[in-house]
């Protein structure tokens, strides 16, 4: 028996290590597709190959990728990684496409969880919520919403998604800052401090507010609280509690319900 289960184990275990063989490099190349793709989309003409020459940077206890393009030997900008796990629906990644001079080249989402038809129009797909950064020094453009005080126009009813997006934009400026200055990244912190408020406030009132279902509860009627007080009939309850309320007007002391 033992050597049986051994044999299985053995073979099941061969199994898995060839299918992740298999899958492996198929994976890894998809993704660095991806990447590939989202750095030539938010970068201007290059000639070498970012990916090869990528660094990377700690910020905001993460570590970060920095793609540096260049063309005949020049640095013609840097496509940052960047993120804000503030998103509605959690982490939001970004590929930010830098000047060298930090103007916003452009902008590819990465991954996100956002709502469909709320926050997911962060992608350029489904709005032009981003391309308004296209083109924007951060030195004179506020990356923060409107509501905030910034420069930036929220998505309607998605202000949590517009911040995050808004945020991790923020976050790969400061990277950019980070790598032209050879010094460490600084921490972003703007969105962050105003979402985390901003949630607060809005949550409190849901803890103390009474859920629904309870208040319809505490309002419906109980037919076995008149139980062998009167003889029960559903459609004469009215009726008996009109009589009872007129025999008190006329002085009569009989109780209400029989009692």
């Amino acid at each position: 028996m033992v050597i049986v289960l051994g044999s299985i184990t053995l073979v099941a275990s061969a199994a898995v290590g060839g299918i992740y063989l298999l899958t492996k490099e198929p994976i890894e190349a998809a993704q660095a597709k991806k990447i590939n793709d989202a750095i030539a989309q938010v970068m201007p003409p290059f000639d070498n190959v970012p990916a090869q020459e990528a660094f990377t940077k700690e910020a905001d206890g993460e570590t970060v990728k920095i793609y540096p393009a260049s063309k005949e030997g020049e640095i013609v900008g840097y496509a940052i990684e960047t993120f804000s796990k503030n998103g509605f629906g959690g982490q939001i990644s970004l590929m930010v496409g830098f000047l060298p001079d930090g103007t916003i080249q452009d902008i590819s989402v990465i991954s996100h969880n956002e709502t469909p038809g709320l926050g997911d129009k962060i992608q350029k797909s489904k709005s032009d919520f981003a391309v308004q950064f296209e083109g924007k020094n951060p030195e004179t453009f506020k990356l923060a919403v409107t509501k905030d005080g910034g420069d930036v126009d929220a998505i309607t009813a998605s202000t949590i998604s517009s911040r995050a997006f808004t945020d991790a934009v923020a976050r790969g400026y400061n990277i950019l800052q980070a790598v032209l200055k050879d010094s460490q990244v600084e921490a972003t912190s703007g969105a962050t401090t105003t979402y985390k408020e901003e949630s607060q406030i809005e949550e409190t009132p849901k803890q103390t507010r009474k859920p629904k279902k309870q208040e319809e509860e505490e309002f419906e009627f109980d037919p076995n609280a008149v139980k062998g007080a009167l003889p029960y009939d559903a459609t004469a309850g009215a009726t008996a509690t009109a009589t009872e309320e007129h025999s008190n007007d006329s002085t009569h002391n009989t109780r209400k319900g029989g009692e």
